[in-house]
């Protein structure tokens, strides 16, 4: 099996694992009685949706890659709203302690810098004859900083349509985080035919994050 169908499937894997943990948690099913039963059905509707069409849809865009369009859909606006939540994330806990005014610094140093490297990068993808080399480690690390800001935007997600006694819980940060590697680390290397739109998506992400920590601080 070549690399690019092992990718696609462990970036499955990892969409169903991540939505497996939320549907099994026996947590949740000791809570059930707090949901609804429209609220009940509707999320075990999503999850097993999620679930199915996770796997029917990898499975085919490795022979026909516009069916992985609805992916890269979700992926471009994980990528548009990362960084300004996870700044929101990161002020809602630390706005208050001594270091918070170093690291709000570092991060708007940080979200310029990723920004311009994906600058750099589409740059890269159009003129390769006139840029030097693409850093892997670069592009990776930015990417896994985007993942973290994702996982704060899939958690406040469910925050919407789990009861609240579960909103804490570690398995709901764990699938959280598993969603955001698949859609922010893993897609870009399983499906690599849409990389421009992952670049400009991230690009405008961090711009927009980087304004909006400038117009909150």
């Amino acid at each position: 099996m070549a690399n690019e169908e092992i990718l696609a499937f462990l970036f499955a894997g990892m969409l169903v694992a991540g939505t497996l943990i939320v549907l099994l948690s026996p947590i949740l099913f000791r809570l059930t009685q707090e949901m609804t039963k429209w609220r009940l059905y509707g999320v075990l509707a999503l999850v097993l949706g999620v679930m199915g069409v996770s796997l029917f849809v990898v499975y085919l865009a490795l022979e026909q890659p516009l069916l992985f369009l609805p992916f890269v859909v979700l992926v471009v606006g994980l990528r548009l709203a990362s960084p300004a939540l996870l700044y929101r994330s990161l002020a809602d806990r630390l706005e208050t302690t001594r270091f918070w005014t170093p690291l709000k610094a570092l991060l708007a140093v940080a979200f310029l810098g990723f920004a311009g490297y994906l600058a750099y990068s589409l740059l890269l993808s159009l003129f390769e004859s006139f840029v030097g080399p693409q850093s892997t480690t670069a592009l990776l690390s930015e990417q896994i900083v985007m993942a973290v800001g994702g996982s704060f935007a899939i958690f406040r997600l469910f925050t919407r349509i789990l009861p609240e006694s579960l909103r804490e819980r570690p398995t709901v940060w764990l699938s959280a985080i598993l969603l955001s590697l698949a859609l922010a680390v893993m897609a870009p290397y399983a499906f690599p035919g849409y990389d421009d739109y992952y670049r400009l998506a991230g690009l405008a992400g961090w711009i927009l994050g980087f304004v909006y920590l400038w117009r909150f601080a």
